[in-house]
């Protein structure tokens, strides 16, 4: 067996200074005396529940862990590990993004000297540092970065929030549904085109987070999924979100679904998303598909009768990634899409025969980016390269175009100095069912070295326009904080407007390990468009900074005079 020193002596982990903290380690706690407990430091912030493991227990861990940069205290991924047996011990990914997530739901905060610190601060030179006190939220926001309050609307209560995403009730505004990570997976709802906002009672059962949602075609049924219990849980609403259990009516006592629940597989689910083939003609309208990772193994969920079952397919065979998205288009075929970390491609497979077989896998594009990367306005949590989808159904010159969008680097990321590495957003688009794609950057490329774009979303307006949103630092001389700005395309993805800052105030860098979370998001309309994102203002006017969730206005007409990019040069406006 070997020991934690024969470890460190073959990898480089056993002292690394980003990833270091304040607290002193007392290794007369430890439970074996062969171990090194002063050096568990080197993965992750300290807890005290490190002292219990064993030489035999960090075995456990991969050659390369202290590349695996998350953090989750070393207790904990041996944890996962013990209960994960099959999980890869090589290669850049293999902890799912939610762990920190689970691990806060099972352990609250990090333990030491008998108390729970909740918060961390990260800078490239000290790494993190767990709060002076319980509860301490160490940073303070950036001066000179609030503006005048005007168009933007916070969505939750007191409390911190991120992961957000957002939906029209179909052909009805007025109807918004939103989701987002906060105290579990909390859910709002608005009728009045997102100017104020309900919360709905809790989802049953103890969530985690990943929203997202869809509807059915006649609009009776609202659908949400989120990551409940280490699977990915299903609900159902009839009544425009505001209750969650309609699946009640089905199922007397049960009003959700688990999906690949521990008692299938004690792999831990993460990062789902649905869509719903909404399409009149299509012989598949209704059927909803979930997709996630288990593992990092792609999952295929797929219902046709309202959400009350499902049946899963798994794809052990294809490249294995994590952030995927689905699509369909006016006949029912299926399109599903992901980041392959390893080979660094982003992947498609299809079905023609709603989601009962599949095809192997094509390549739409490759990425400079593997998996997720530092940056300075989000260094601790990381950009994070995710695939969001969407089909142009409308009937215009556009028809049946579909589109991909992705958040990748500039070049080959840096592991660990965030100043190094660049963040662009790029869409691609295919008029042939994915056989041949074609790119395009939905933003100036002239100042790539100096801004950083990250957490998109895409969606395809009822007019056929094409909208991304996206983070965007470029208030920010030091790349530390970010606006939420949109582009569109009204030309089918090929030319794009300059982006629209939709964001009355600037987020400054968040304090803590978790930050701007991973993703936000975006709808569009009959009359206008909506976006979702995580945002730091201080509503307090002094001392507040916090994680919230807040909604802005999208414009979905075209502004006369735009100006229009094709890999960063000015042309005329195509309208």
């Amino acid at each position: 067996m070997k020991t934690f020193q024969t470890l460190c002596a073959a990898v480089i982990f056993c002292a690394l200074p980003a990833l270091t903290h304040s607290h002193t380690v007392d290794p007369n706690r430890g439970v074996d005396a062969s171990v090194n407990y002063q050096s568990l430091q080197g993965y992750a912030p300290w807890d005290d529940r490190n002292y219990l493991l064993t030489s035999s227990d960090l075995a456990l861990l991969a050659p390369n862990e202290s590349e695996l940069i998350s953090p989750v205290p070393v207790f904990f991924r041996v944890m996962y590990r013990q209960e994960n047996p099959q999980m890869d011990r090589t290669g850049p990914v293999q902890y799912p993004r939610a762990l920190l997530n689970y691990y806060r739901m099972r352990f609250s905060g990090y333990l030491i000297d008998g108390e729970i610190f909740h918060d961390l601060s990260y800078s490239a030179e000290d790494g993190y540092q767990i709060g002076l006190s319980a509860g301490s939220t160490p940073l303070a926001m950036l001066e000179g970065a609030i503006r005048a309050l005007e168009n933007n609307v916070q969505v939750n209560g007191p409390g911190s929030a991120a992961e957000s995403a957002i939906i029209y009730q179909p052909g009805n505004d007025d109807i918004v549904i939103a989701g987002m990570n906060g105290s579990g997976q909390d859910m709002y709802f608005s009728t009045d085109n997102g100017a104020s906002w309900t919360e709905s009672p809790p989802l049953s059962g103890t969530t985690c987070c990943d929203p997202a949602m869809d509807w059915s075609s006649d609009n009776s049924f609202a659908y949400v999924v989120t990551l409940g219990n280490r699977d990915v849980w299903f609900y159902r609403s009839d009544n425009n979100g505001q209750t969650w259990d309609s699946l009640l009516d089905a199922t007397p006592g049960d009003d959700r679904r688990e999906l690949a629940g521990p008692e299938d597989n004690p792999a831990l689910d993460d990062k789902e998303y649905i869509h719903v083939d909404r399409t009149p003609g299509s012989p598949f309208i209704d059927n909803i598909y979930i997709t996630w990772h288990q593992d990092n193994i792609m999952q295929v969920a797929v219902s046709s009768d309202f959400g009350n079952t499902f049946t899963i397919t798994s794809f052990p065979g294809e490249q294995r990634g994590i952030g995927s998205d689905i699509t369909t288009d006016a006949q029912g075929n299926v399109y599903h899409f992901w980041p392959a970390f390893n080979e660094r491609t982003i992947r498609m497979n299809t079905s023609s025969d709603g989601g009962l077989t599949w095809s192997a896998s094509s390549v739409p594009s490759t990425t400079n980016a593997a998996f997720d990367w530092p940056l300075p306005s989000i260094e601790s949590r990381r950009a994070f390269l995710y695939v969001a989808a969407d089909t142009d159904l409308t009937g215009g010159p556009f028809d049946g175009r579909m589109y991909i969008s992705w958040t990748d680097t500039t070049a080959t990321e840096s592991e660990n100095n965030p100043a190094l590495n660049h963040s662009i957003i790029r869409v691609a688009f295919s008029d042939d069912q994915g056989q041949t794609w074609t790119e395009s950057i939905p933003h100036s490329t002239d100042d790539v070295l100096e801004v950083d774009r990250w957490h998109q979303w895409l969606k395809v307006g009822t007019d056929g326009s094409v909208h991304v949103a996206f983070y965007d630092t470029r208030a920010f001389p030091d790349r530390s904080g970010v606006d939420f700005y949109s582009s569109r395309s009204a030309d089918g993805g090929v030319t794009w407007s300059d982006p629209v800052r939709l964001t009355d105030v600037s987020s400054a860098n968040l304090p803590g390990s978790f930050e701007f979370g991973d993703y936000n998001g975006l709808d569009i309309g009959d009359n206008g468009g909506i976006g979702i994102f995580t945002d730091s203002r201080d509503e307090s006017g002094g001392g507040g900074v916090s994680a919230d969730i807040y909604v802005a206005p999208v414009i979905i007409e075209n502004v006369l005079q735009e100006v229009f990019f094709i890999d960063g040069f000015e042309t005329p406006d195509p309208l």
